[in-house]
């Protein structure tokens, strides 16, 4: 078996909502919130990221401040810990519940991914999904030649000065 269902829905419903047989939750939070789900899911993953989206525009614009200015954001990370947790769900898994906040942008991106990717239903006229989270899930290192174009910290002068003459690295 495999998931033949997915299904996306707000915090407010799914902390309501009971463990089912054959089902995986995916609980995605704002950052150092967490969702009083019921215990027993068979499958449980807790994400904790910002509904926040944006793009290699937005991330040029933020510059140095972006690793500042974008705490919380999703990431690569987030995308790759969500890919990994799908990857592994045992066959016995039917029904996959993705809950955030609203129930509308972070986990429409997740339901889209996971829909396409077991190729079950998603509506196709739904358009508010973060599109930042949904696109790394379908590429986890989509924004990376955008974050390397960010400037890095200049080092101080006692800082060059020392890396020069070679009594301290340059880091």
């Amino acid at each position: 078996m495999t998931v033949r269902s997915v299904t996306f829905i707000s915090e407010a419903s799914a902390v309501r909502l009971k463990p089912l047989p054959g089902a995986a939750i995916i609980s995605i939070m704002n950052p150092g919130e967490e969702a009083a789900l019921l215990e027993g899911w068979e499958q449980l993953l807790r994400v904790s990221v910002a509904d926040a989206s944006y793009d290699e525009r937005t991330i040029a614009s933020y510059g140095r401040m972006w690793a500042l200015s974008s705490r919380g954001f999703p990431t690569k990370e987030h995308a790759l810990a969500i890919r990994a947790f799908l990857d592994q769900l045992p066959p016995n898994i039917e029904t996959l519940i993705i809950h955030c906040g609203a129930g509308v942008s972070r986990s429409g991106a997740v339901a889209k991914y996971a829909a396409e990717r077991f190729s079950t239903h998603f509506p196709s006229e739904y358009d508010r999904y973060n599109e930042a989270l949904y696109r790394l899930l379908v590429n986890p290192a989509v924004f990376d030649d955008a974050l390397a174009l960010i400037p890095t910290k200049k080092l101080s002068l006692a800082r060059r000065i020392c890396a020069a003459i070679g009594i301290c690295s340059a880091r």
